[in-house]
């Protein structure tokens, strides 16, 4: 897998600090899941996602004598 680029809002930034600072696991997880996990966006379905071929930039058969 490559690398992502997620954006946090001020909200999820503080959640974040406070589980970090409480050391909550349980509060950890469910952050991941809820939070970070959500955001991952699924291959091929990324606007600019490079694992999908686009058809502009495809040659047609004829054109390739």
């Amino acid at each position: 897998m490559g690398k992502i680029v997620l954006a946090l809002s001020e909200e999820d930034l503080m959640e974040l600090q406070a589980i970090l600072l409480d050391r909550d696991e349980r509060g950890a997880l469910q952050f991941l899941q809820t939070r970070i996990a959500a955001k991952i966006p699924k291959k091929g379905t990324n606007l600019c996602d490079s694992s999908r071929l686009n058809p502009y930039l495809l040659k047609p058969k004829a054109e390739n004598k």
